[in-house]
């Protein structure tokens, strides 16, 4: 027979793990919805784990309440938690513990309560990176209800945010949505708050969102995205790519990222000029540098390694080393890029027309 909603006993003990703060606070949010509704001034019992020692919580956990039937404790950072032997604010030890070795279960009152916890209780530790190896968490980690909140990277975060997307009822175009990625980085927090404001953005035209009005809703304090510089520095495009460093710079966008996406996009420019050369087949050529969600950029790409000759990408990718070195040395960063990108795309043959891949 089937036990009624209001006789069903959520987990006692729930493990919040890892160090982004937007998935630990919407996890947390589920468990304590589940646990003790939303009501939760007598319910809710909150510990910093940098504060407290393992007897403390144990102590927080076992305490009863006249006002509520159910009760979480959530400790955040438990990670730093101290213990497990302490003495509670009151000068009494909650309970024995070994004296000298390792603590016996039978000791240890972490250990004692992990096998026996209160069921009305529900114990929530949020921590980044717990010792997993040792006790109590050794035995935390078997018994507890574990919630991931590792940064999500990638195509995770992609896939996260296009969820996102689906449940504000939020439509973005292919290209705004990477616009909307690459231009906030991987702070899932900080991500949701710009689409807040893009989903009141929508509701005003009640339309599919391109990467213009992404731009437009993010500000110029966040700078256009890295990719349209690389696209304008392996097109030779010099008059573009400084257009475009000189907003990533305006927008606060780190100098030695910079030279990171252009290295990079000029080794991509290298590696299709050779297997050009080699008449590897196109299709293998995509396979090998896009993404399958890049391969419509193929086309530019084989454009722009026939601007480039090999010893011109030699020497590009000289000059964009000697930038960094004399960057991370203290050098004015700006007037270090400026040098690197004349010097890397000096010679062009009439690279007139816009970059390639817009």
């Amino acid at each position: 027979m089937a036990r009624k909603a209001e006789d069903v006993r959520p987990s006692p003990l729930h493990l919040i793990l890892g160090e982004d703060s937007y998935l630990a606070e919407e996890a947390l949010e589920r468990v304590l919805a589940a646990a003790i509704g939303a009501e939760r001034n007598d319910a809710l019992t909150l510990l910093q784990g940098d504060e407290v020692k393992w007897d403390r919580v144990i102590l927080a956990a076992r305490s009863g309440s006249l006002f509520a039937s159910r009760r979480a404790v959530v400790v955040r950072r438990a990670d730093l938690i101290r213990g497990p032997k302490a003495e509670d604010e009151e000068g009494a030890s909650p309970g024995p513990v070994a004296r000298k070795g390792k603590p016996k279960a039978e000791e240890d009152p972490v250990l004692r309560y992990l096998d026996d916890p209160d069921p009305d209780v529900t114990l929530v530790l949020l921590a980044a990176k717990p010792d997993r190896r040792r006790n109590p968490w050794k035995r935390i980690s078997t018994l507890a209800s574990v919630h991931s909140a590792e940064p999500k990277k990638g195509a995770a975060l992609r896939a996260h945010v296009e969820a996102d997307l689906r449940r504000r009822g939020l439509r973005l175009e292919p290209d705004a949505a990477r616009d909307l990625v690459d231009e906030v980085g991987q702070d899932l927090r900080r991500l949701m708050g710009e689409l807040d404001k893009l989903e009141a953005w929508g509701e005003v035209g009640g339309r599919a969102l391109t990467a213009d009005d992404v731009h437009a809703v993010l500000g110029r304090g966040l700078g256009r995205p890295l990719y349209l510089l690389a696209d304008a520095a392996a097109g030779r495009q010099l008059a573009h790519s400084l257009e475009r460093l000189e907003e990533l710079l305006e927008g606060g966008e780190e100098p030695l990222r910079i030279l990171v996406t252009l290295h990079r996009a000029l080794r991509q420019v290298r590696a299709t000029k050779a297997m050009a050369q080699a008449r590897v087949p196109r299709q293998e050529i995509g396979a090998r540098l896009l993404p399958p969600n890049m391969l419509f950029k193929l086309d530019s790409l084989l454009d722009a390694a026939k601007r480039w000759s090999e010893a011109d990408l030699r020497r590009a990718l000289v000059a964009l080393e000697r930038a960094d070195r004399r960057v991370k040395r203290g050098a004015d960063a700006a007037t270090m890029l400026v040098a690197a990108l004349a010097e890397a795309c000096a010679g062009a043959e009439a690279a007139t027309s816009p970059p390639p891949g817009r």
